[in-house]
């Protein structure tokens, strides 16, 4: 499966390479990774191709990790229809602070220790997960460079790793901590 495209630019700079070394390196012309980045244009796939090799080009020189290699799994998550107290349960017993929520394979929310605390005095142990959940958290491909998913924990809790149609992994700050020296 090919990955998207969209987030081009940011990966791109976070390597700190120009559009100009990725398009000799990706044998395209600037104007066209311009384009792809500002969304003006879809590359075929062999040149959308030619474009990823090069950013794996660069991470592999840079020695960047990707997720997968960072990445919790199995994903600890709860239904829209588990109670707090159940989600909570869960938080206690495997020492984290949120959770993806997912329904029939889809995620569709997350539950925050943050969220469930901006709700205190509204809710109970019995209060279903809908009632308090959050968006879901952004969903990345397992090759994804560890630099976006640093970004990306910037001003998220947590990002989902999905391999396949299913979500595989999750990354926290924690495990940006965990894995320092290897990123």
């Amino acid at each position: 499966m090919l990955r998207d495209l969209s987030s081009l630019g940011k990966e791109r700079k976070l390597l700190g390479i120009s559009q100009r070394e990725l398009a000799k390196m990706a044998g395209v012309s600037q104007s066209l990774i311009s384009k792809v980045e500002n969304g003006q244009m879809v590359p075929n796939y062999d040149v959308a191709l030619r474009i990823i090799r090069a950013l794996e080009l660069v991470r592999e020189k840079k020695g960047l990790s990707r997720a997968r290699e960072i990445m919790s799994s199995p994903v600890i998550s709860v239904s829209p229809k588990d109670s707090l107290k159940k989600a909570i349960s869960l938080m206690e017993e495997h020492g984290i602070s949120q959770l993806p929520v997912i329904s029939n394979g889809k995620v569709v929310g997350s539950l925050t220790e943050e969220a469930i605390i901006n709700r205190m005095g509204s809710i109970s142990m019995e209060t279903l997960v809908e009632e308090v959940m959050g968006s879901p958290f952004p969903i990345f491909p397992p090759d994804t460079s560890v630099a976006l998913i640093k970004e990306a924990l910037l001003y998220y809790q947590a990002v989902l790793i999905q391999e396949n149609g299913g979500i595989v992994g999750i990354v926290t700050k924690s495990d940006l901590v965990r894995n320092l020296e290897r990123i």
